[in-house]
């Protein structure tokens, strides 16, 4: 019985051990099919990759960058003031000359200051006309008012000297203070109009005496002499200034009335600022406007210019003069020229980036681009004789390297390059360990690194 069990138990080992046998045959099949479909895939892979020969050539590096197209001048005419808009020949698209009036307001409906302005324009020129006959008249007042202080200045100094020199006796100031005092105590014992007078007489001779009453006039006297000269001072001093002509001063302040009058009437018409096209129309003939709405839009497109943000670590390549390319979406199979004509000096970093704007002026296309088109720029920074370069899309990264990939013996090997200038399209290659005419990789696909046995000098 113990014999038959070991038998079984030999039968059932040896069963479990083919069983594992078999998996593990059955799994090294299917890694090497696997194997093999990779390696056939892979070859197939290689067969479909674009190359380009490892070559030298002249190259131009540029600088992309997006930006708008603007005129040379544009502006947004505004009304200054209210009224019921006139009638106009001009439409959108029109050219206009400098100073041509572009729209008006209707005489029937003009607002009641600018009625007060023609008034006032009226007042103000008949003023400017007058101003040298007044002024004439003005001169000869001057001359009548000078002589007549200068007469009455005599008569106050001759007055002042005669009080600087009046001097009483005590015993006559004493008298007359009695005099005075025994008048004015018998008025208030009879007050009748003889002894109201007899007080006024007595105090009019204490007062020719008294050295506080002649101090007072005198200093009332040194007073008026003072105003008298200072008057005097102030009518040369204007004569002086008008000797030869209107007083400078108010002619330069009429002429600025006018000029403010000028203006304010002037609100009525608006007129271009430049020679340009009417491009835009935002008030019609009947309108009724008041100040502060816009009226028209108007454009120099004689020359069109784009600004182009470039960053921070472009801009030392631009320079003035620079010859760039501009594409544009509604004209998508031309290519227009245009030149670097302005490079901001000062960065803006309100993007969280700093750039700076470059201002390109376009060489030709004035008849067909509109401003506010979006124009994709390219700007050529620099050109270099005889230099290897290999096409952007051939650049990537392995193990934290620029590198290229190179077919060596029908294997892709990624070489670890230098990049010097770059552009659009391609990049300058400074440092690499590859043969001229080897044949480059554009686009490596991702599964080419499973291909890879020996990188960097396989």
């Amino acid at each position: 019985m113990a014999e038959e069990v070991k038998t079984q138990k030999r039968k059932r080992s040896g069963k479990t051990i083919w069983t594992i046998v078999l998996i593990l045959v059955v799994a090294v099949g299917i890694y090497a099919f696997t194997q093999y479909r990779q390696y056939q895939q892979g070859l197939q892979t290689l067969a479909q990759l674009e190359t380009v020969p490892y070559s030298r050539e002249t190259f131009v590096s540029s600088v992309n960058g997006t930006g708008t197209v603007r005129p040379e001048h544009q502006a947004v005419l505004i009304w200054q003031t209210s009224g019921t808009v006139d009638q106009s020949d001009l439409t959108v698209g029109d050219a206009v000359r400098k100073d041509q009036v572009i729209l008006k307001l209707d005489e029937n409906d003009l607002p009641v200051d600018i009625i007060q302005a023609r008034a006032d324009k009226i007042s103000i020129e008949k003023s400017l006309e007058d101003l040298e006959s007044n002024t004439a008249l003005q001169r000869t007042q001057l001359q009548v008012n000078i002589a007549q202080a200068q007469t009455s200045l005599s008569s106050l100094q001759h007055e002042l000297e005669i009080l600087e020199e009046r001097e009483c006796t005590v015993w006559r100031l004493n008298n007359l203070r009695t005099n005075y005092e025994d008048a004015l105590e018998t008025y208030q014992n009879n007050p009748t109009e003889q002894n109201l007078a007899k007080v006024r007489s007595t105090k009019a001779e204490l007062d020719f005496c008294d050295p506080e009453v002649i101090n007072q006039k005198i200093e009332e006297l040194n007073a008026q002499i003072a105003v008298q000269n200072q008057s005097i001072e102030d009518a040369q001093a204007t004569l002086e200034k008008i000797k030869n002509g209107p007083d400078p001063d108010e002619k330069e302040r009429l002429e600025l009335q006018l000029e403010a009058t000028n203006k304010r009437l002037a609100s009525v018409e608006l007129t271009a600022p430049f020679d340009g096209t009417l491009t835009a129309l935002y008030t019609k003939p009947g309108d009724v406007v008041s100040a502060g709405m816009q009226a028209a839009q108007l454009a120099d497109l004689s020359q069109l210019y784009v600004d182009v943000p470039i960053s921070e670590v472009d801009i030392p390549h631009i320079q003035l003069e620079q010859v760039t390319e501009l594409v544009f979406d509604a004209f998508f199979e031309q290519t227009f020229t245009g030149k670097v004509v302005e490079i901001d000096h000062v960065g803006d970093a309100r993007t969280g980036v700093v750039s700076y704007r470059v201002t390109i002026a376009l060489d030709n296309g004035q008849d067909m681009i509109k401003p506010g088109m979006t124009a994709g720029v390219t700007i050529l920074t620099e050109e270099r004789q005889n230099v290897f370069t290999v096409p952007s899309q051939a650049l990537t990264t392995y193990q934290g390297k620029d590198v290229v990939y190179v077919l060596r013996d029908n294997m892709p090997v990624p070489v670890e390059v230098s990049v010097g200038s770059y552009s659009n399209e391609k990049f300058e290659i400074t440092k690499a360990d590859i043969e001229e005419g080897e044949l480059i990789i554009l686009n490596p696909p991702s599964g080419l690194l499973s291909m890879i046995q020996n990188p960097f000098g396989r």
